[in-house]
């Protein structure tokens, strides 16, 4: 039996952008642990091009969910 593979990131308190669009894509399919969820809540308040990043993941599940409704 193998031992679980380490994500980038793992118990470090800063995580870098592609670690951070990883955890925002994650997000999307479903909820990231409190750790993960924290690291990425820090990450966003000091990065703005992260932070653009997520509105566009916003804006792009906004659209989707219009298209589901039909409007």
């Amino acid at each position: 039996m193998s031992a679980p593979t380490k994500q980038p990131g793992d118990g470090a308190a800063l995580i870098d952008c592609r670690h951070a669009s990883r955890l925002l894509s994650r997000r999307e399919d479903a909820p990231l642990s409190r750790a993960q969820a924290i690291k990425l809540k820090l990450h966003l308040a000091l990065c703005r091009h992260c932070r653009n990043v997520a509105r566009q993941f916003a804006a792009i599940r906004l659209a989707l969910q219009r298209l589901r409704e039909g409007d």
